[in-house]
């Protein structure tokens, strides 16, 4: 059996290299050719099987799982479009590129690129050897994820007020390891700072802040594992105070003004005894 898998492999080779070879021979596409010619990797999908094209989205630095089926005995090979290079044949890997592998559960043969760089973005081909052969075709588009801090980048608190900031992911097609938050440069995730603490979030990570102080006011920075971080700047605006000057400006006009009552009430006194004397001279 592992004698007839191995010619099997052998033949499927020997046709793949008879395909290419012949098609150089024709005047088609070749790698070289391609390398001077549109760089447009949908042109080398056929216009007859354009609309079955299968779509994959994938992040930088995650991991691509382009799916491919087989319904016949036929051995599988995958093809990078771009330049026609052949990156597994049955469970073999052919591409000196270890990121790539085959992940095979009867009947599907499914190519996993991990660490997606940009430039894995392109169509691949799954081919099926049997007769007639089948073929399957995968566009993998590359997206890099990235996180925003709404409110940002300058955010005004007053003192005394609760902060609540918020990490959202996007452009993102996997879920991150952690986020990590940082102050000025150090991680607060796991401080037991009163009052200060990391919420998870669906699509993110929330940083609440029960009671903002004067210390509050700094950097923060959001992290993701997978994705660009954010940055926002808290201002934090002190309590409004009455200075001691004024303090002391309204016991003094309090005192001034007990002073000019008791002045008044002093010299009404006076005036109503000498208006009291004047009677009492006028009815003698």
């Amino acid at each position: 059996m592992g004698t007839l898998r191995s010619i099997l492999l052998l033949l499927a080779s020997f046709c793949y290299f008879l395909h290419s070879t012949d098609s150089a021979t024709r005047g088609e596409k070749t790698p070289a050719t391609e390398k001077t010619q549109s760089r447009n990797r949908d042109n080398d999908v056929p216009r007859s099987v354009a609309e079955s094209v299968k779509d994959v989205l994938a992040q930088i630095g995650g991991s691509a799982v382009l799916p491919c089926k087989s319904t016949g005995p036929g051995v599988v090979t995958w093809i990078r479009k771009v330049d026609e290079q052949l990156l597994t044949l049955g469970r073999r890997t052919h591409a000196i590129d270890t990121r790539f592998m085959i992940v095979s559960n009867s009947p599907d043969w499914t190519l996993q690129i991990k660490n997606v760089k940009r430039e894995d973005a392109g169509i691949y081909e799954c081919q099926v050897q049997t007769e007639p052969v089948q073929k399957r075709f995968i566009r993998l588009s590359i997206t890099e994820a990235y996180s925003v801090i709404p409110g940002g980048p300058d955010l005004h608190v007053k003192q005394g007020s609760s902060l609540r900031l918020e990490c959202q992911l996007m452009a993102s097609t996997e879920a991150p390891s952690y986020i990590f938050w940082y102050r000025e440069g150090r991680m607060i995730n796991y401080d037991d700072e009163p009052g200060v603490r990391v919420e998870p979030a669906k699509n993110g990570s929330i940083l609440v802040v029960d009671k903002v102080k004067l210390s509050h006011g700094a950097n923060y920075t959001c992290s993701p594992s997978n994705a660009r971080p954010a940055y926002i700047m808290i201002h934090v605006i002190e309590e409004e105070e009455k200075p001691a000057a004024m303090h002391g400006g309204d016991r003094r006009n309090a005192t001034s003004r007990a002073t000019s009552i008791n002045v008044l009430l002093i010299f009404l006194t006076l005036l109503g005894a000498r208006v009291s004397s004047r009677l009492c001279s006028c009815l003698t």
